[in-house]
């Protein structure tokens, strides 16, 4: 099984899994938190979903390699890496917020892309999915980016990083340039969920610094099959290593790229 639409299908069943796994665990007393740093929080949920999908696709493909965002990593032969965040907006989850999800995504060595990709809303029950050349889908039902033209009326997605303190790192200079130039900003803790929001046109643009493929790689196809356009702030070809995402409704991109170097 190496058709992106095979491993679509596959991942789209790890995240309803995993998404019920995070359920079980939202809001409950016996939910572990503790701090990879002052403001990075895991709790015992997230490697409980990072080992189930980690162990299904190790049973299902045991040549391909694995990046998953707690640590569990495997490199292997097979071609293809699986990036996996087992709960995005872990301090959404924590807070008891309820916006997080499921995201797996699958870059292809032989394509030298993401091919393949499923982002799951256990709490609204929306899978988004999408795989190369095939479109891009929300239970099923086809989704497209806005065709939002101007900027003024434009409504955007950004999160920030960890180190917020550092100020050549932060967005906040970023932040300052597009609020007065749009309609306005929505900061919704999942880089996966914006990238989701964006492909099925509910916002038109987002960018992100100081992120983590298992964010962005199933997002980013997502975008792309949808019709959008998703680069590196200078309008470079993304790559899911590199940590930075600029994306759009395709429309906005270049303007947006000029706003960001403005900043």
């Amino acid at each position: 099984m190496s058709k992106p639409e095979e491993l679509t299908e596959f991942a789209v069943e790890l995240c309803r899994s995993a998404g019920a796994i995070l359920l079980s665990g939202f809001r409950s007393k016996s939910t572990k938190i503790s701090y990879k740093s002052r403001t990075d929080m895991v709790t015992n949920i997230d490697r409980e979903s990072e080992d189930f999908i980690v162990s299904e696709i190790k049973r299902a493909f045991p040549d391909h390699s694995i990046v998953a965002e707690e640590g569990n990593r495997k490199d292997a032969s097979g071609g293809y890496t699986w990036y996996i965040d087992p709960l995005d907006a872990t301090n959404n989850y924590a807070h008891g917020i309820p916006f997080f999800c499921v995201s797996i995504g699958v870059y292809s060595l032989k394509e030298n892309r993401v091919v393949s990709g499923a982002v799951y809303d256990p709490l609204h029950d929306e899978m988004f999915h999408s795989f190369y050349k095939g479109g891009s889908f929300c239970n099923g039902e086809k989704i497209l980016v806005s065709n939002i033209s101007d900027i003024g009326i434009a409504l955007l997605a950004t999160g920030f990083p960890y180190a917020k303190e550092d100020m050549e790192k932060n967005n906040l200079k970023q932040l300052n340039v597009f609020l007065p130039k749009i309609q306005c900003i929505r900061r919704l803790g999942s880089a996966a969920l914006d990238l989701c929001y964006l492909a099925a046109g509910r916002t038109d643009g987002y960018w992100e610094p100081m992120l983590h493929p298992w964010d962005t790689a199933a997002g980013s196809l997502i975008v792309t099959e949808a019709g959008g356009r998703v680069t590196k702030y200078n309008g470079e070809p993304f790559d899911p290593e590199f940590p930075e995402i600029l994306a759009s409704n395709g429309i906005l991109h270049d303007r947006m790229i000029g706003i960001i170097h403005t900043a």
